[in-house]
């Protein structure tokens, strides 16, 4: 199965609409990335991000699209159409079948299962659309609430890249976390049965 990346489809969960990014999100991606504790383990960035960056990411979100390596959603709360975070994957491996998946949510709405449901809708189109034979996710050591997250929805902690980035002037270690679709097909049945 291969995704066509023709456009960018809309994944709706109970809760949550999750929704192609535009350029009119950058304000409210930009009130995600301010809100307390968010960047706090995004190592990608050298302090809070600015509007410079803001739009620069913005472009990426489009970019990856447009490159057919992956696909970045805004997380919106039905019934409004407003960011309250981002969840996607990125370095989609077509040959491996391998995909890696990220997210981050405004700490306003952090502990109430948002980062959860999206993060769930997101593995059911890699595997049941896209076909992936594995997603995987890094996390900079120490994330708890990120590694918690993940175990939840089923993934394996399989090691740990020492040393792996330097950013933010220090080197940090990424805990690998990775799940393979027979894991997930096992998961889905084991949740659908009464």
């Amino acid at each position: 199965m291969d995704f066509s990346f023709s456009e960018t489809p809309t994944l709706e969960t109970d809760r949550l609409l999750l929704r192609r990014i535009t350029k009119a999100d950058h304000d409210d991606w930009l009130a995600v990335w301010h809100s307390p504790g968010v960047i706090d383990y995004l190592i990608d960035f050298e302090g809070k991000p600015q509007g410079k960056v803001a739009r620069a990411i913005v472009d990426w979100a489009d970019r990856i699209f447009r490159e057919r390596s992956g696909i970045r959603w805004a997380v919106t709360l039905k019934p409004s159409d407003r960011m309250i975070g981002s969840c996607g994957f990125h370095l989609y491996d077509r040959r491996d079948s391998r995909v890696e998946i990220g997210y981050e949510l405004h700490a306003d709405y952090w502990r109430r299962g948002i980062m959860s449901e999206a993060t769930e809708a997101v593995l059911q189109f890699c595997f049941e659309r896209m076909g992936a034979r594995r997603v995987e996710a890094d996390v900079v050591e120490g994330n708890a609430a990120s590694a918690a997250l993940l175990k939840k929805l089923g993934f394996t902690l399989e090691g740990v890249w020492r040393e792996r980035v330097f950013k933010r002037g220090a080197y940090h270690s990424l805990w690998q976390f990775g799940m393979l679709a027979p894991e997930y097909r096992a998961r889905q049945k084991a949740i659908r049965r009464p």
